[in-house]
């Protein structure tokens, strides 16, 4: 396998950052729009262009998200991924930090999760391809 190396994906000067929103049970169309405007409103609070969102509506879309997630994510150079929660990964609290650790090696970026950053009001936390918080 031959890797190249690619610059970050930028749209008008800002680095781009996809996001990942599944629907989460307790979630009605309200509440998913509601997301979409957190997740929009983070992005130009981080600096970041969102380029778009991968949505899991039902329960039985995960691993094809997941993956289209990844591969849109390498194949247009894009490192940043924004995630509502931790529990968009998973109800499982040691589950969902794999998950996001998993996703951060695989995009060789950084995944930040949006609404810990609204009800603490510190900076985004973040963790980055090394597994480390940011």
């Amino acid at each position: 396998m031959t890797t190249a190396a690619v610059q970050p994906h930028t749209q008008g000067g800002l680095t781009s950052a996809f996001a990942y929103l599944r629907r989460l049970p307790s979630m009605d169309d309200t509440a998913v729009r509601e997301a979409v405007t957190a997740l929009t409103a983070f992005s130009i609070r981080q600096g970041l262009s969102l380029a778009g969102i991968h949505y899991e509506e039902r329960p039985n879309e995960r691993l094809d998200t997941w993956m289209e997630l990844i591969t849109s994510c390498r194949s247009e150079a894009v490192s940043n991924v924004l995630v509502l929660s931790a529990d968009h990964f998973h109800h499982d609290a040691t589950v969902a930090a794999y998950m996001r650790e998993e996703l951060a090696e695989k995009i060789q970026g950084t995944v930040w999760l949006v609404t810990e950053t609204t009800t603490t009001n510190q900076t985004a936390p973040a963790i980055e391809a090394d597994g480390h918080d940011r």
